[in-house]
């Protein structure tokens, strides 16, 4: 009978165990190979791969770090809202800085705010603008809140319609369920003589009453770059003296038609506005700005310099951008 000895396995040393699990951890993690493939590799069981591994992670050999994609975002709220005294900051992130795309992300983040934040039976005022339709168009509302919703601004006849305030107005209402007041009036009238007379008028009174009394405001914010801007939206309803008045004012942006400099003071055309004053805006809780692009950075940081938003909601690039500005002093 023939007799067959068995040579132990002679232990590894500590060193040789380290680089054991070394190899595993490289051959797992940064080659990208299944555990049954790092086993034929090493010559070794998956059951011990699957623990040279649970050691690579134990000693710290191999670290995991989960990066949150949110959690940049949430620094820049929180920087925003403590710089501003904001109730609230929404970074959205945005591989596009400018154009549909850009408005579109933003408007989809608005829509979810307002989804999470209005409630039954409260006012919510509404600007106008392509910013805040996509913000309507983003709605999704699983709930009804029986909101009532009231134009801050009139209407701008060489405006699109679906931008048109009224046209807004009732979208955002019929989003939650609610209700809808129209204002029957321009955004801007050429005479004073003429405003007076007009918001006089008991339709437009009982649109304008209610704005001292809203919960929410919705507003976007309009930057004020002379040679293009002006001619696209205010060309037809103020004149040039007007707007190179607004010029040598330093005027940046406008918030439902109102104007303001880069500090925030009221600048400009008024007496011709059919729309919530910046006074009002500022003496409101709840005004929710809605706005985001490299354009729009010298008009956000105007608005919020001027007191007139309580909650802002923008992209990562902007929010970046309002900041450094604001640091910088400019």
């Amino acid at each position: 009978m023939n007799l067959h000895t068995t040579r132990m396995a002679k232990p590894m040393s500590h060193r040789e165990e380290l680089n054991l699990i070394l190899r595993a951890a490289r051959l797992y993690y940064e080659d990208g190979l299944t555990q049954q493939q790092v086993a034929r590799e090493l010559e070794v069981s998956r059951p011990k791969v699957s623990r040279l591994l649970r050691q690579a992670r134990e000693e710290g050999i191999v670290q995991i770090t989960i990066l949150d994609p949110f959690a940049e975002h949430s620094a820049l709220e929180r920087e925003l809202a403590a710089v501003f005294d904001l109730r609230q900051a929404v970074v959205t992130a945005c591989a596009k800085t400018e154009g549909e795309t850009l408005r579109r992300r933003i408007g989809f983040a608005a829509a979810e705010f307002l989804a999470h934040t209005l409630t039954d039976g409260q006012r919510v005022g509404v600007g106008w603008g392509r910013t805040l339709h996509s913000v309507v168009t983003s709605l999704d509302v699983r709930r009804e809140a029986r909101i009532q919703v009231i134009p801050l601004i009139g209407g701008m006849g060489q405006v699109a319609p679906s931008f048109q305030v009224n046209e807004l107005a009732r979208e955002l209402a019929e989003a939650f369920g609610g209700t809808w007041q129209a204002l029957y009036a321009p955004a801007f009238v050429g005479e004073r003589v003429a405003r007076e007379s007009l918001i006089r008028l008991d339709d437009v009174q009982l649109v304008l009453r209610t704005w001292p009394t809203l919960d929410w405001a919705l507003v976007g914010v309009g930057h004020f770059e002379f040679q293009r801007q002006s001619s696209m939206f205010f060309a037809d309803y103020i004149d040039e003296p007007a707007l190179q008045q607004l010029e040598a004012a330093g005027a940046v942006g406008d918030l439902c038609g109102r104007f303001f400099d880069q500090k925030g003071e009221p600048c400009g055309v008024e007496e011709g506005v059919v729309g919530i004053s910046l006074e009002q805006l500022r003496a409101l809780d709840g005004v929710i700005g809605v706005a985001g692009g490299e354009e729009k950075v010298p008009a956000i940081l105007g608005a919020l310099r001027g007191g007139y938003l309580n909650v802002l909601i923008t992209d990562e690039a902007t929010a970046q951008a309002v900041l450094a500005r604001h640091r910088a002093g400019e």
